[in-house]
């Protein structure tokens, strides 16, 4: 302890949670622990491990030497050596000492995942750094409607109490929304501009009616876009995301027993429908679920229709628009495997389901019908989409499927295969490999399995070891797509066939 200061130094707050991490996953664990020295004798290590016959050696460095304490674990006969370098330039790195690998990490977060995939920890298995984290909230019928019942005292002072529910049910769409298109341009040239004076025509909300919303101040309107695709767009101003959260709640209360009917309904799937459709965009989280693509998926030799189930496998994605490549700057509320496999199954198996509660939702004014869009104000996707109090309310009523985990982890092998067969590039489709096991906490002979299946098929090489060459070789691209598709459907049908 820093005997001026009375506090901890940083180091030894780190490897105490380091310790505290190593006991959660059942081992046995010690600060200071002896162990043998470069200079010759014994010293010490900050964290030592054991649980059965597995056994963990971790130093931890803010100033020190790397080199040096990667000597000192390479000495001792640890099965899995880290260092975890707060400085360290890069988030995950091996090096290799008297021929034992080291794994240099940057935080206690990194340490964690490249432990949970040494140890092969299944992937529904809870994390250490969110056992702390408070569960969703759940909606309580106590809410306050404090700024609703102003909004309509404000309405009776102007004399517009009669456009009282026009004007809440538009300020739902908003908030649902965040970025409702309330104008769109109609009389456009992109060579000359405007070919009428009344250049743009109002859309979802009537104008008088967006005129009062303006009034009492709950929206913000802004122009986006460009050319013939510029609009108008309205979001909730700060009281407006107030009256907003209020009325969703209200609903929620007003219709709970239609809703938990549909917990009930829905079972452990909903589990999967609200985890697998959770978005996030920019600064809040809603649910979305897509009901039409604007854009192709281009392929060599032009834009072709691609097999249904593996364009649904290459596109998932975590909370809605991330790739595995963002998991460095995002931490998702569940397991990265977990969110992109139940966001495939929301794609495919579960696709009928999704479309029928959010269909529900809607009926209750807890969903929309929107649009997601690009920077000039194309429409990327059309969407249903459901505000994040529905994800915090029905989150409590369902629990995850039992074994998704496994599940899980068998789309997360074939989602790897897939996407590293489409990197052309031997040390590109390495990297991508490497950084595909690291972010989804993959155990590389989970892949080497399935790769020599595919081997005794004819279909590709064996995994390929030799970190300079590409993980393997496609010889029968027809039968590497066959096999995948075929994998994929099996896991799909699975889910789909539960009733």
């Amino acid at each position: 302890m820093d005997q001026r200061s009375g506090h901890k130094p940083y180091n030894d707050i780190i490897e105490m949670e380091v310790v505290d991490l190593l006991r959660f996953y059942g081992f046995t664990a010690t600060a200071e622990a002896p162990v043998k020295i470069p200079e010759g004798g014994w010293g010490r290590v900050d964290v030592a491990g054991r649980k059965g016959n597995v056994s963990v050696g971790v130093e931890v460095v803010v100033t020190g030497d790397v080199a040096r304490d990667a000597k000192k674990l390479s000495m001792n006969p640890f099965d899995y050596r880290y260092i975890i370098a707060t400085k360290y330039p890069k988030q995950v790195d091996e090096i290799i000492v008297n021929g034992k690998r080291i794994k240099v990490v940057d935080s206690v977060r990194s340490f964690e995942h490249e432990l949970r995939r040494d140890l092969g920890v299944p992937p529904d298995y809870p994390y250490f750094s969110k056992t702390n984290e408070e569960k969703p909230p759940e909606v309580f019928v106590g809410t306050s409607e404090r700024e609703i019942n102003r909004i309509i005292e404000e309405l009776e002072e102007y004399g517009l109490e009669n456009f009282a529910d026009d004007v809440l049910n538009a300020l739902g769409k908003i908030y649902i929304s965040r970025n409702l298109p309330v104008e769109v341009r109609v009389h456009y040239n992109p060579m000359t501009g405007p070919t009428a004076p009344n250049e743009y025509e109002s859309v979802n909300i009537k104008p008088q009616v967006l005129s009062i919303l303006q009034r009492l101040n709950l929206v913000d309107i802004s122009r986006k876009g460009t050319g013939y695709a510029r609009k108008a767009f309205a979001s909730p101003s700060e009281r407006g995301l107030k009256a907003g959260h209020e009325l969703i709640l209200k609903r929620i209360r007003d219709h709970k027993a239609e809703l938990e009917e549909l917990a009930r309904e829905y079972g452990d799937k909903l589990w999967i429908i609200l985890y697998g459709s959770l978005w996030y965009t920019l600064d809040h989280f809603s649910l979305e679920v897509v009901l039409k693509e604007y854009e192709y998926t281009p392929t060599r030799g032009g834009y072709t229709k691609e097999d249904s189930i593996l364009k649904a496998a290459k596109n998932v994605r975590v909370l809605g628009r991330y790739h595995y490549f963002d998991l460095d700057y995002m931490e998702p509320p569940e397991n990265p495997t977990i969110l992109m496999f139940s966001n495939f199954l929301v794609k495919t198996a579960l696709r009928d389901d999704a479309l029928r509660f959010f269909s529900e939702l809607e009926r209750y004014g807890l969903a929309i019908q929107d649009t997601e869009r690009n920077s000039r104000g194309e429409p990327i996707y059309d969407v249903f989409k459901a505000p994040i109090e529905v994800f915090q309310y029905l989150a409590t009523k369902t629990k995850r499927l039992a074994n998704l985990g496994y599940y899980a982890q068998k789309f997360g092998v074939l989602y790897t295969i897939l996407t590293v067969g489409d990197l052309y590039d031997p040390g590109v489709a390495r990297r991508g490999y490497d950084e595909l096991l690291q972010k989804l906490e993959l155990n590389e002979s989970a892949v080497a399995e399935v790769l020599a299946d595919m081997n005794r098929r004819g279909i590709t090489s064996r995994l390929i070891t030799n970190p300079e060459k590409a993980p393997f070789i496609i010889l029968d691209r027809k039968g590497f797509e066959d096999y995948l598709k075929f994998s994929l459907a099996t896991i799909s049908d699975y889910f789909n066939s539960r009733g």
